[in-house]
């Protein structure tokens, strides 16, 4: 795999597109109920995870999560979901950045973003915000990030192989 280009201007550019990208996703083209949330954001993050290292990545999807919550509120603000949109980010990162294309690295970044920081991380959230039980939680969740699961590995191993990373990328 070839390295990319780090420059400052390149960075702030692409970051600035990408997180601009996550936040109309996250916000506006999204289902938002009271205990789950719908949306296609992942694609974006699993890109900037491409292009991008780790660290980076988590801080961008932190950034934008953020964004997304302050200018367009949907729901009670609480810390511990930027907690898990950065290690969505970071997991992202580590799984795909400057690594090969693979399905088992696909299938493995998606079981941990929705069944380990999706599923438990948000349970607790939502159990500490709103103090619902862990099985009214996971009555309604589980299906939900099982479903989730099997999108994400489709549609992050679609977009792997259509969008032309190699043309972001140099020597």
């Amino acid at each position: 795999m070839r390295e990319m280009r780090l420059s400052s201007a390149y960075v702030v550019a692409g970051m600035s597109v990408l997180i601009a990208m996550q936040v109309v996703l996250g916000s506006f083209l999204s289902i938002q109920f009271l205990i789950t949330k719908i949306t296609f954001s992942f694609i974006v993050t699993a890109i900037m995870a491409r292009l991008f290292p780790p660290r980076l990545t988590a801080v961008a999807t932190t950034m934008s999560s953020l964004i997304g919550m302050l200018l367009f509120p949907k729901f009670s603000f609480f810390f511990g979901f930027l907690i898990t949109a950065g290690l969505t980010g970071y997991t992202f990162g580590k799984l795909f950045y400057q690594k090969p294309v693979a399905l088992w690295r696909i299938i493995l970044a998606s079981f941990i973003v929705t069944m380990g920081w999706n599923l438990l991380l948000n349970s607790l959230w939502l159990h500490i915000m709103y103090g619902m039980t862990w099985n009214v939680l996971f009555a309604t969740r589980i299906p939900q990030e099982l479903i989730s699961f099997v999108i994400y590995s489709v549609l992050i191993t679609v977009i792997f192989r259509v969008f032309p990373f190699d043309r972001f990328m140099t020597k």
